[in-house]
């Protein structure tokens, strides 16, 4: 699980019931809350024992200080000692044996030891880790209803780890799962699957197969209910995939998703240049909720150029009802790219895609979301009727610390385009209202520019669809220049949305303090 811990909150862009108000000095403690570090190495050990840190030192400790871990267990620390106007930072000594996965939490993965570090200031402090191995049992398949937990594992790409073959109610919970193929599969045999999966931690491996991609967490057809919360997920392909169903019940809430990876292996460990499937995190195809879904407060985090996904929430001719809409609100993007896309990446944060026929995707709303440092586009409503995209926040500028673009030249922080050509007859009512932040990408000569509201001249003259009461102060830009601080703040105004709002997001059962 991953925990918030706030003293202060960030300004926001846009004065809502949700917004609080907090300095830039108290927003950067805050940002680090939710600060990832990928590839840290052994040398921050060096840093948090230098000279140059205060004797005084002695003063922050961190705890536990040591423990010993099964893999795929989570660690959430605590520190003591610190003044709550320094920032301290979070780091792993080995990311390959304890996964940073934000903030004070971190993921057990391999077999070793490490050395956590909180270097706050002047001031540092040291916990030791021992992983070591965890207890599975090979893969399994359910066909009768019931509540099942477990330490599961396949080492085969085509075998899931769990296939649920049964209409009767299946619920799976505190369980650890690990695949180099599916992860869960679900299928219904009749009147449709009815699935619940709560407080499981599911880990894609390498299939060790070229050509092959890894597994999703969980992929569905023919389901009556779904629920999926408080799962964690690192490295798979696809986080909840449902095609061709009609859902009663359909939730997707206060789950973690870290560097989903949808490029296909080498069968040695690394990547082929190909994407045999274009990863989500959600993808709902051909699925229709007439009482309703919900997908919110999850948290997805890439690391651009370390991973690879495609639109994060994807609708694809997936309808709600007039009055029971699909409702895709307070989720957390950051970093949604493809290194394999190169000036392509035509992946959004969260997208109403579709054809140019029957069935299109229709009565959704997407409200009070964030997309962070995005290579493509935030929200986009591509195809269907009565889409509603409202409050929502991106901040993106465009280039990493490096001051490499990485940001698409036709990248847009929220547009409304029939991009199928459906025509007015099914692409009407959408809208686009009360977006804060913007979005910045690269003119024709490499300078920052400002990419907020694009509409479709024609598509914009279909009835219904409009854009109005935006705010976009474009934060990332000051006076012409980047400023990336502006990243860190939204990153800081999320996780004091999350803690205010008294949100767990992740696996809980295996989290130890």
């Amino acid at each position: 699980m991953l925990f918030f811990e706030f003293r202060s909150y960030a300004q926001s862009f846009r004065q809502s019931a949700q917004s609080v108000p907090f300095t830039a000095s108290q927003a950067a403690l805050a940002a680090l809350a939710l600060a990832l570090c990928q590839g840290c190495s052994a040398s921050l050990s060096a840093v948090a024992s230098d000279s140059a840190l205060s004797p005084e030192r002695s003063s922050l400790s961190i705890a536990p200080a040591s423990a010993t871990l099964q893999q795929w267990q989570t660690v959430q620390f605590t520190l003591s000692g610190a003044a709550s106007s320094v920032s301290c930072a979070w780091i792993s000594s080995d990311a390959n044996v304890l996964l940073p996965l934000g903030g004070e939490s971190f993921q057990s993965r391999h077999v070793g030891s490490a050395t956590i570090s909180a270097i706050c200031d002047t001031q540092a402090a040291q916990a030791t880790i021992a992983v070591i191995p965890q207890a599975v049992s090979g893969p399994i398949k359910i066909t009768s209803g019931g509540t099942y937990s477990g330490n599961w594992n396949s080492d085969d790409p085509n075998t899931p780890s769990l296939s649920i073959e049964t209409d009767d109610p299946v619920t799976i919970e505190d369980s650890v799962i690990t695949s180099r193929g599916p992860l869960i599969r679900v299928r219904g045999v009749k009147s449709g699957a009815n699935i619940t999966i709560e407080n499981v931690t599911g880990t894609a491996l390498d299939p060790q197969v070229a050509g092959v991609q890894r597994g999703a967490f969980v992929s569905t057809s023919k389901v009556r209910s779904l629920v999926v919360e408080h799962c964690t997920m690192t490295g798979v392909s696809f986080g909840v995939s449902a095609a061709s169903s009609i859902v009663s019940t359909l939730r997707i809430l206060n789950n973690l998703a870290v560097n989903l990876e949808d490029r296909a292996s080498d069968g040695h460990g690394a990547f082929q240049d190909a994407r045999p499937a274009l990863g989500h995190f959600v993808l709902l195809s051909r699925v229709v909720a007439p009482q309703g879904a919900e997908i919110g407060w999850n948290q997805v985090v890439q690391t651009v150029g370390q991973s690879s996904v495609e639109d994060v929430i994807n609708l694809f001719r997936s309808q709600g009802a007039p009055d029971q809409p699909i409702w895709v609100h307070d989720n957390y993007i950051e970093g949604n790219s493809s290194p394999l896309a190169h000036d392509n990446y035509s992946g959004a944060g969260i997208i109403a895609d579709g054809g140019n026929a029957e069935p299109v995707t229709a009565f959704g709303v997407f409200e009070d979301n964030e997309v962070v440092h995005t290579a493509g586009s935030g929200v986009v409503l591509n195809n269907g009727h009565d889409i509603a995209a409202i409050g929502n926040r991106i901040v993106s500028c465009g280039q990493g610390s490096d001051g490499i673009w990485f940001a698409m030249h036709f990248a847009n922080a929220a547009s409304i385009w029939d991009f199928y050509g459906s025509g007015p007859a099914l692409f009407y009512n959408n809208t686009v209202t009360e977006t804060a932040g913007g979005l910045v990408r690269p003119n024709a000569e490499g300078k920052p520019m400002a990419a907020d509201f694009w509409g479709n001249k024609l598509s914009m003259a279909y009835p219904g669809n409009s854009s109005s009461g935006n705010e976009f102060t474009n934060p990332c830009l000051s006076g012409g220049t980047l400023d990336l601080s502006a990243e860190d703040a939204e990153r800081a105004y999320w996780a004091a949305k999350v803690s205010a709002a008294g949100e767990l997001i992740g696996d809980e059962h295996l989290t130890s303090q």
